[in-house]
């Protein structure tokens, strides 16, 4: 999904576990928190290690949309046929999680 998340190597380790907000730093419980699903990195020395972002409705909210708009905009598929691209199909169906 091509909502841009912070990168991991500045976040705590509560972040990058899922158990805090990517961005504003909440603790989450399960119910409340939009999961972003396991992620994984390459470090600039060829090492790869997942982590896990989750972030908390409002967060969510604000970034899903935003990469929603930003993609609709730029998408020709969307423009043409909303039902047809599979980003903004992920996008829409992640504006329903966070509203949720």
């Amino acid at each position: 999904m091509p909502v841009d998340l912070p990168d991991p190597s500045g976040l705590a380790e509560d972040q990058v576990c899922g158990r805090r907000c990517v961005w504003c730093v909440t603790s989450l419980s399960t119910d409340a928190a939009v999961d972003f699903g396991e992620r994984r990195e390459v470090s600039p020395h060829g090492g790869v290690s997942s982590w896990h972002p989750r972030c908390c409705r409002p967060c969510g909210f604000e970034h899903v949309y935003r990469a929603l708009l930003d993609h609709t905009q730029s998408c020709e598929q969307c423009a043409d046929d909303l039902t047809r691209c599979a980003v903004g199909k992920a996008l829409r169906m992640a504006m329903r999680q966070v509203r949720a």
